[in-house]
């Protein structure tokens, strides 16, 4: 067993850990409404950023590559082997909302269909910090 800390959370939570403005929560809605417009499953966590990458791996290998840019190549779990900047055109997304401490923050998954978000769902409980961290 490998370290976890990753827990389910929420956007609003997110919002309430504080330090944005008022015009920033109102900017940081209206950028995830453009995610969710097309994405409307989110999946919020707080979580490590080697949980993060072990992730990330879990939903490539699941559902194929992520939407948008890849960011693999900083990944510890690396599962994207292009090194230069490339995009991918997938079902899922994610985005790091903020950090929170040394190497902890929260990050949303966004989902283009339930069933997606379901498996992630199911998945939550078994993420953890990889086999980089062994106990």
């Amino acid at each position: 067993m490998t370290h976890q800390t990753a827990k389910l959370s929420t956007f609003d939570e997110y919002l309430e850990t504080g330090g944005d403005t008022a015009t920033d929560q109102h900017d940081q809605h209206r950028e995830r409404q453009k995610i969710l417009d097309r994405f409307p499953y989110p999946v919020t966590l707080e979580l490590s950023f080697p949980e993060l990458d072990f992730a990330n791996r879990w939903c490539w290998q699941h559902f194929g590559s992520n939407y948008g840019e890849c960011f693999q190549k900083q990944s510890e779990y690396r599962i994207c082997a292009i090194d230069f900047s490339h995009c991918h055109i997938g079902s899922w997304t994610n985005h790091w909302l903020a950090k929170t401490d040394y190497e902890f923050g929260f990050n949303e998954w966004y989902f283009s269909n339930a069933s997606e978000r379901d498996l992630f769902l199911d998945f939550v409980p078994y993420i953890n910090w990889g086999e980089n961290y062994p106990k």
